[in-house]
């Protein structure tokens, strides 16, 4: 038999010009092979995972990355587990299909969650992979915690869709849900004793359920255990920093990303306890046994009526330093070293404020004399030097409008600032980065570079989001990509491009259309607040 002869899957091989034919044939049969594979895991095959509790099975997004929707990380936090720490998850028979999302947290109507369009309820401790190959691969794990003033959001909100990252990175992508509001923070050491000391912190126990259940399984997704970042926006920023100082988190990550929030909004038992009498109060019950009693729906009735009653509050509620989660106000732990190992980028948006007064106009329209005194940790900052401050930002800004001022106050102490003291208290260790966020929509210029702009362009979401219309019909994906590739690179290595922070230099990656890096920027202003130490 000669070499034109040489049988091949049925198909004739003895006929004019055999070698070049056989070998056409060769190349159409790996590309039917091929795409015989893409339509088989299109179908679920190659789509399973088996983690500690089960087989799951996800599906192939557009882009070729696998996601499973829906996992539990921990058992339904309801019935008597209510205020209580998270408990592992329980194993399931057969195969998890995590084909959509499960139930977000428990909140109140008209949230951010709603975008989702997911159902709503206290059994809501799911998490939601992304992952380029679900193989042996020893990736980077990145794990999102959402924003939302730890009264609102979702892992599974469209903007934060992790198939863009995952791809572009070759990393796993996690987002998770936790514990909000009443049901994740609500201080109930007063009522319940030792049983509830935890019960402020339980969003972020949940959190560490979370890390846990990434730890202890992510490599059966084709990620790499000993290879963790945790990054978050606002509520999820703070909550990032704030695992950076508790023992409970310790070793459950390597890196950290944290955008736009710090450990200034950390409460007193005093003040977490004043919120427990004052949100009882709207429930209508007046021991723990009542709002045991009470059904999810009553709860959330609570919490927003007392939210609605309380707009000047930054968060009404949030972690508590109970002496039980929260040894000692994080800043004090970070900075005596309990983040060591942790490397870490922290940054903010040039005008994170005026978010807030898209809804309240006023703040932008008067001086900071007028308006301090409504925002307590705003008039704490400021105290009587109102005038003063005010004076010195607009000496740097020509033009500026008492309003304009007003907004550069506020961003600086609510945001920039708290977020500068951290990158203090870690620059100890030899990779903390800081960067600011300045691209400004054209669609929206009242709003600046406001906060969570940035958030888009971190997970390369332009489109098909609540954010489409506001960044305009053209934002730039040139951004977008160096913001991925920063986080990635970090994620990857610890190194996102740009010099270290320290205490002389203060470099600081300023990310716009053109990014580039800059040795304090705004300098004189941070100066400003040199003594205050908004922990």
């Amino acid at each position: 038999m000669t070499d034109t002869q040489l049988p091949m899957a049925g198909i004739p091989t003895s006929f004019p010009g055999g070698r070049a034919r056989v070998a056409l044939a060769a190349v159409l049969i790996a590309a039917l092979c091929s795409a015989l594979i893409l339509f088989s895991a299109g179908c679920g095959i190659g789509t399973t995972a088996v983690t500690a509790q089960g087989r799951v099975e996800g599906k192939v997004a557009a882009n070729g990355v696998v996601v499973f929707k829906g996992i539990p990380y921990a058992a339904p936090p309801v019935d008597a587990l209510r205020f209580k720490p998270p408990e592992p998850p329980k194993p399931w028979d057969g195969t998890l299909k995590a084909f959509d999302f499960r139930d977000a947290a428990a909140q109140p109507k008209g949230d951010i969650a709603s975008a989702s369009g997911v159902v709503k309820s206290e059994d809501c401790l799911n998490l939601n992979v992304w992952t380029p190959g679900v193989d042996g691969g020893r990736r980077p794990v990145m794990v999102w915690i959402h924003g939302g003033g730890f009264t609102n959001g979702a892992g599974s909100e469209p903007l934060y869709d992790g198939a863009r990252l995952a791809k572009r990175g070759d990393v796993v992508v996690v987002t998770l849900n936790y514990r909000l509001g009443a049901f994740g923070f609500l201080y109930l050491g007063e009522l319940g004793g030792a049983e509830y000391a935890q019960s402020g912190n339980l969003g972020l126990l949940d959190q560490v359920a979370a890390l846990e259940w990434v730890r202890d399984n992510i490599a059966a997704f084709g990620g790499d255990p000993g290879n963790i970042t945790v990054f978050g926006e606002s509520a999820g920023s703070m909550s990032t920093c704030t695992l950076m100082a508790i023992p409970a988190a310790k070793g459950l990550f390597s890196r950290a990303i944290a955008e736009s929030g710090a450990l200034s909004l950390i409460h007193s038992t005093g003040d977490a306890a004043a919120v427990t009498r004052q949100l009882m109060q709207y429930a209508g019950v007046t021991d723990l046994q009542g709002l045991l009693s009470l059904d999810t729906e009553r709860i959330v009735q609570a919490e927003s009526d007392m939210i609605r009653a309380n707009p000047a509050s930054a968060t009404v509620f949030g972690p508590v330093l109970d002496g039980s989660v929260i040894l000692e106000p994080p800043l004090h732990s970070i900075a005596a070293g309990s983040a060591s190992g942790v490397e870490l980028i922290i940054g903010t948006n040039l005008d994170e404020m005026r978010l807030w007064a898209a809804e309240a106009p006023a703040m932008a329209m008067y001086p900071l004399s007028v308006v301090a005194p409504f925002i307590p940790k705003v008039q704490a900052a400021v105290g009587g030097s109102a005038d003063a401050i005010a004076s010195s930002y607009k000496s740097r800004r020509p033009g500026a409008t008492d309003g304009d001022v007003t907004m550069a106050v506020l961003t600086d102490v609510m945001f920039r600032l708290p977020a500068i003291r951290v990158a203090e208290a870690s620059a100890k260790q030899p990779k903390t980065y800081m960067y600011l966020f300045t691209w400004s929509s054209p669609a929206a210029p009242k709003l600046g570079s406001c906060h969570a702009m940035e958030l888009p362009f971190v997970f390369g979401n332009l489109e098909g989001t609540r954010f489409e219309a506001l960044l305009g019909e053209d934002p730039p994906r040139k951004l977008s990509d160096a913001m991925q590739d920063a986080w990635l690179s970090f994620a990857r290595s610890g190194d996102p491009g740009w010099k270290p922070y320290d205490l002389e230099d203060r470099a600081t990656m300023v990310f716009n259309v053109v990014s580039a890096q800059q040795d304090d920027p705004f300098g004189a202003d941070r100066r400003v607040w040199d003594g205050i130490p908004f922990d």
